[in-house]
């Protein structure tokens, strides 16, 4: 089978052909693009004079930069590293003022709980009775606001409730 090259040029591919390796006739698409815009001559002086083991490299950077050539013919690839680079600089900002939101939330959260934090009991005279698993809840250091229910407050340990029963 003839690489994809020679199948291109309309010539006879032999063993030693510089395009088999690295176009081959299951891939014309490639060959096509590069062919386009370097040349067929071009394409052979510039795999002559790279090492053998570098040479598939240089045909898939050959690839990259005909393709871009071919969608932005100005520009190339430089075109589609300025826009990668300019969308990069565009989420870094984004990011930048994300972490600036989340910072001034966390320091508003933080006033907000500080101000909020309940009394410490053992600063505190109780003049009414707890039960013990409220008096342990203070010692939390987790910043949550813990409100005593008022029915606590409001009746002894021997007082009695009525409630309605649901029918």
């Amino acid at each position: 089978m003839p690489c994809s090259a020679c199948k291109l040029l309309r010539r006879r591919c032999t063993k030693d052909c510089i395009f088999l390796p690295h176009f081959p006739p299951t891939e014309p698409h490639k060959f096509f693009v590069v062919h386009r815009i370097f040349g067929a001559s071009n394409i052979t002086k510039m795999l002559q004079k790279i090492p053998m083991d570098n040479r598939e490299d240089a045909v898939i950077s050959m690839v990259y930069e005909a393709t871009a050539r071919l969608r932005d013919p100005v520009y190339g690839s430089v075109g589609i590293i300025s826009a990668l680079q300019k969308h990069i600089f565009h989420l870094q900002s984004k990011l930048i003022e994300a972490s600036a939101e989340a910072m001034s939330l966390r320091t508003q959260l933080s006033d907000a709980s500080t101000s909020l934090l309940p009394f410490a009991p053992e600063k505190h005279e109780f003049h009414h009775s707890q039960k013990s698993s409220q008096q342990n809840a203070y010692s939390n250091n987790d910043l949550q606001l813990l409100l005593p229910k008022a029915a606590d407050y409001c009746f002894q340990e021997t007082d009695q409730v009525l409630l309605p029963l649901p029918y």
